[in-house]
Parts: C-alpha cells; sequence; structure tokens
C-alpha cells in the first residue's frame, strides 16, 4: 500500500491504483466542513421549503449516508437536531389543520380578462393566463382593473379598482393593440371600441405553496434516522423518544396531508398531485417522477416500522410501481431511460424530455430504496440502471470521466460521477465507484462529496 494526500486527507492507496477510503479520517473531515456551514446547522434554520428542499436535503442526507458508513452516532445526533429546527419552522397558514412548509419561490401570478357588458362588440384575449416568469410574477398585486374607454371610442385608461386608482389614462386606442399597463400582464383588444366600453381583468398574487418533493428531500434522511432507532435496542436511551415524536409528526403532517391529494392510477400505481391552487403552475397534475419519488423513498423505509401509517407501504409500492412503468428499455445498451415527467390529462397521455441527470439521482435514489427492499425493483432492473450510467452517460473517458445531462443522451458530458446517488449504482456495477474515486481523487475539495463517495464505496464492497 502507498498513502496519496488529496485535500489535506491520507487515502491508502492499493497496488492495483484503486484506493481504500481512509473512513475515520473523511468522517473527521466531514465534521469539520460541516460546521463551516452556519455553524453546523445548514439550512435547518430556513422556513422557506425551497431552501429545505435544495439546500437542507442534501446536507441532513450526507448525515444518513455518514451514519450507515460509519456507525457515528454524531450524524444521528445531527439528524435529530436539524429536523427538530425544520419542525419549528412548520406553520399552517392556510388553517386546514396541517403543519407543513411553504415557499413563493414556484408560484404564478395569474390573470383572468373579460369585456362587459358594452356596446361594442369589441374583444379582449387571451381570457386566461398565467404569468411563471421569475423577476416578473412577482409584481403582481392581486387586484381587479378595468380598462375603460372613459371619454371617446379613441383611447382608454386602466383604473385600478380596488383603489380606484388611474393607472394609465389617455393611450391611444389601435385594432390589436398590446396593453401592457397590468404588470406582468399582456392583453390584446381587437375591434372597433365604443365610448363607454370596458374590460375587467381579475388578477392573483403569488402565493406560498407547499411541494411535497422539498418534504421528501429531508424527510428520506429522518425515515432513515427512526428506522436505525426503532431497529437497534442500544439506540432506545439517547435516541427513542425522539424517533417516536418524529414519526407522529410525520404521520400526521407529511403522510396525512399529501394523501389528500392521492392519485390511484390502477395497474399503472399511483402517485400524488399538485395542489388544486390556480396559482400552483400545474394544479391537480400528477407530480412529476422525481417530485413523488422523493417521499416515496421515506414511505419504502417506514413501510415496516412499528407505528408507522398503514398505509404507508401500499403507497411506496405504488409510486414505485407507476415510475417503474414509465422506464423505456434501450436494447442497445441494454439500460433504461425515463422521462421527467409523464402523465395523463383531459384523457390523453402526456410527457416531458428525457430526465435530467440532477432530477435524475432522486429518480435513482428510489429505485435503490426499493430494490434493496425487494419493492417493484430486481437486480436485472438495477443492472439495466447501472447501464443507464455507464454505457450511455458516461463520456468513456477513464482518466476524466464525466458523464452526460440526461438519461438518454450520449452528450454534453458536464456531470460528475461523484453525483450522489448515481454513484450509489456501484453495488450493481463495481465501475461506478471506480469512475467516482477517479474523479474523487482529482477533486480540490473531497470533504464534501466524502458522505457521497463512502456510501458508493460501501455499496461497491470496498469499505
Amino acid at each position: 500500500m502507498r498513502e496519496m494526500l488529496v485535500g489535506g486527507i491520507i487515502l491508502m492507496s492499493a497496488v492495483s491504483g484503486w484506493a481504500q477510503l481512509d473512513v475515520a479520517a473523511l468522517n473527521e473531515a466531514y465534521k469539520a466542513y460541516d460546521l463551516e456551514r452556519n455553524e453546523g446547522i445548514g439550512h435547518s434554520d430556513k422556513p422557506d421549503s425551497g431552501s429545505l428542499g435544495w439546500g437542507e436535503g442534501s446536507i441532513i442526507h450526507d448525515y444518513a449516508m455518514l451514519w450507515e458508513v460509519t456507525g457515528d452516532t454524531h450524524w444521528l445526533e445531527q439528524i435529530r437536531d436539524h429536523f427538530r429546527r425544520i419542525m419549528a419552522n412548520a406553520s399552517d397558514p392556510d388553517g386546514d389543520g396541517y403543519l407543513s412548509w411553504q415557499t413563493e419561490t414556484y408560484s404564478t401570478a395569474v390573470a383572468w380578462a373579460e369585456r362587459l357588458h358594452n356596446v361594442s362588440d369589441a374583444a379582449i384575449e387571451p381570457a386566461f393566463q398565467k404569468n411563471t416568469r421569475s423577476g416578473e410574477f412577482q409584481q403582481c398585486t392581486g387586484h381587479t382593473y378595468l380598462i375603460e374607454f372613459h371619454e371617446s371610442a379613441d383611447a382608454f385608461r386602466v383604473v385600478g379598482w380596488d383603489t380606484r386608482e388611474v393607472i394609465a389614462d389617455g393611450i391611444a386606442y389601435e385594432h390589436g393593440m398590446a396593453v401592457t399597463q397590468i404588470v406582468p400582464f399582456r392583453f390584446t383588444i381587437t375591434g372597433a371600441t365604443h365610448q363607454g366600453d370596458r374590460f375587467m381583468v381579475r388578477t392573483v398574487a403569488p402565493e406560498p405553496i407547499e411541494f411535497t418533493v422539498h418534504q421528501g428531500m429531508f424527510v428520506y434522511a429522518v425515515a432513515l434516522f427512526i428506522e436505525a432507532v426503532k431497529t437497534s435496542p442500544e439506540l432506545q436511551d439517547e435516541f427513542g423518544a425522539d424517533a417516536d415524536e418524529f414519526l407522529v409528526f410525520i404521520n400526521r403532517h407529511v403522510f396525512e396531508k399529501n394523501e389528500r391529494d392521492w392519485l390511484d392510477m390502477g395497474e399503472l400505481g399511483g402517485a400524488y398531485r399538485f395542489e388544486p391552487k390556480v396559482t400552483d403552475r400545474f394544479p391537480n397534475r400528477i407530480m412529476p417522477h422525481n417530485q413523488f419519488g422523493a417521499l416515496a423513498r421515506a414511505w419504502l423505509v417506514l413501510a415496516e416500522v412499528e407505528g408507522a401509517h398503514p398505509l404507508m407501504g401500499e403507497r411506496a409500492e405504488q409510486m414505485t410501481r407507476y415510475f417503474r412503468s414509465f422506464l423505456v428499455l434501450d436494447e442497445e445498451h441494454d439500460a433504461w431511460r425515463w422521462r421527467y415527467w409523464d402523465w395523463v390529462e383531459f384523457g390523453e397521455p402526456g410527457g416531458s424530455g428525457w430526465e435530467d441527470t440532477s432530477h435524475g439521482h432522486i429518480d435513482v435514489s428510489l429505485a435503490i430504496e426499493a430494490a434493496r427492499r425487494g419493492v417493484v425493483f430486481t437486480d436485472e432492473d438495477m443492472m439495466r440502471m447501472a447501464n443507464t450510467w455507464l454505457a450511455v452517460m458516461w463520456n468513456g473517458d477513464e482518466q476524466a470521466p464525466l458523464m452526460a445531462a440526461r438519461v438518454a443522451e450520449s452528450e454534453d458530458f458536464k456531470h460528475s460521477p461523484v453525483s450522489r446517488d448515481w454513484a450509489a449504482l456501484s453495488q450493481w456495477d463495481r465501475r461506478a465507484y471506480e469512475l467516482a474515486l477517479t474523479a474523487y481523487l482529482a477533486a480540490d475539495s473531497p470533504a464534501s462529496s466524502a458522505p457521497t463517495m463512502l456510501l458508493c464505496a460501501k455499496r461497491a464492497g470496498t469499505v
């Protein structure tokens, strides 16, 4: 064996060229790295669900990965402390009796336009529109407006009807012209108008939205905490009460709350829908695979845990089956490809483009968790998923490995093979570990990726 120094961490390199990671050293390195992020609390103190999902979610999952590899109860303490802060920021602004977390980041601005009982037959369109453009939709006031030809048919004014404030006046009218004074919307009036004509525009401002995917990103790690504690008598004294409390909270405020938006798709399985809020971008549509999948992983973990909601196992199986039913076989590579999103709407099936690598790691995580628990996914399925990573998405370069941006592409190589749950496919193909290790050794800061790399190594059987 020979020693290699990478970013201050000693790795023990075997003669074969593949390194045996120094688990203890990397464990301590990540502790130091973790303390530098908001003094060790990460994003767990943030009330915005987007910050919790996409910021805190990866951090708390890192802790769960390090617990699996090291057995160091420090990481259980971190999960416990972080989730307590997360729970403390849950609220119930809509008064439905369920605590949750909200964000306006992914909301929309909405407007309806109609002509009133006018003399002319001039029209306004569109009758309904949404603005989803960041930096624009936030400007919506939620007020009602009148576009009125107050003095003549040749000019109009815009009045904020809630306050009777004249927003704009004396605007010369031409057939087909754009009305842009009601920010952030755009309307078109056509036809010959008449003095006294009025058009009404009602708007709805962005509002806080609750996102299941954000919940799933941190609840998954908490589920792993609960399972570890409830199946390990030696952990009961220190963590038993916490695990019980967390499970009661999750049963009520995550599982039961999301049950209101459950969609049964028969033989395909089922998944959660978006809330029926008009400001949601896709109200009532079934969620993309990564969004329901983020939480499905938690239900897979908790399904057999004493005290979990009795429907968790059934819902986990249905969501896993729904995702599995949309996998498409790439016969050339014996690999899977799948879309970011599959749905049925107005009786017709629809789908998006191929899944991207960043969101795809959640889909892969769902498949891995399911396969390791014998739910829907088989080892053959997982070998095909590993082939997606290694036969389709890898650039083929062993010295400078990069992965494609989408699951069905062999181009646009920009992702590292140290890519969270993708790397954990090393359980089914060791090359996922070997490529990740090559990239990891070349990285400037191995501590930040230590949890992913250590889990990748463990699943490959090297730690």
